[in-house]
């Protein structure tokens, strides 16, 4: 998988079945210049944020919750390599090859292993990890990763009020590395759509 037009429809659609240092103007600029149906559709909510610090920080964080809490660019490079270091210490019990694999940086794997878990209805240690491995594919500029945690991300819930934006924020990061925007954007429909009923069925992130 090298990009995110690989990222299965059906999974696109998993709700129905269940329940930089800031992180604030350089992404919500992104996402404000980008033209696309998701990104509009969240621009309102990154414009409130626009003015002041994004409210969480990495310090106030474990690195596994980082995923869940932090934009892309609030990760500069002590957060980067404290994230690598606490994913090399990490061990699995029955993870199996392919949560090794994604433990290592492969996109692929961290993606599967991502798929396997939807819906995410719990924040346990494993969704944890295994969403810290996909946190950390997408860092590595890898498109397809940064799709599915901006799906992940906008149709779970986080315990907070700012999984919209995290996912807009994400989604533009992707988009900024995807070798095919033009493709990229009909996920971005398809995320909307999802997005859209679970706001309908009274599920708003």
């Amino acid at each position: 998988m090298t990009d995110a037009t690989k990222v299965p429809e059906r999974k696109l659609r998993h709700e129905t079945t269940g329940g930089g240092a800031t992180g604030n103007s350089s992404g919500a600029a992104h996402a404000r210049s980008t033209s696309g149906t998701f990104t509009d559709n969240a621009a309102w909510r990154i414009e409130r944020l626009a003015a002041c610090p994004w409210p969480f920080k990495a310090e106030g964080t474990s690195p596994l919750a980082w995923w869940r809490t932090l934009p892309s660019d609030a990760f500069r490079d002590a957060e980067h390599l404290l994230l690598l270091a606490t994913l090399e210490g990490v061990t699995v019990l029955h993870g199996g090859d392919k949560f090794a694999a994604a433990l290592r940086g492969d996109a692929a794997a961290a993606i599967a292993v991502t798929f396997s878990l939807m819906p995410v209805e719990a924040m346990t240690l494993q969704v944890d990890i295994a969403m810290t491995a996909l946190l950390r594919c997408a860092l590595d500029s890898n498109a397809a990763s940064a799709l599915v945690l901006a799906q992940v991300l906008g149709l779970t819930e986080l315990g907070h009020p700012f999984a919209t934006e995290l996912a807009a924020l994400w989604f533009t990061h992707g988009l900024r590395h995807s070798t095919e925007p033009r493709k990229f954007s009909q996920a971005e429909t398809a995320l909307l759509a999802a997005f859209r009923k679970r706001e309908r069925n009274g599920e708003g992130a």
